[in-house]
């Protein structure tokens, strides 16, 4: 077992995480993917969380 421990296996916060994505989630006007709708939106703030919890070592 390796004591290789990700940032996202000890720490990542749901909450807040979850609150961004509701955010833009609706917005409507200045933001860059507003530039051409698309039918599948997809949730870049859970998405970018969860790629950088992985990668990141958690302080130990």
């Amino acid at each position: 077992m390796s004591d290789d421990l990700r940032l996202i296996e000890d720490y990542l916060p749901i909450e807040a995480i979850s609150a961004e994505a509701l955010r833009e989630k609706s917005v409507r006007k200045g933001h860059i993917s507003t530039l051409h709708l698309w039918w599948a939106r997809r949730p870049l703030v859970a998405c970018r969380a969860a790629v950088y919890g992985a990668l990141v070592p958690a302080d130990r």
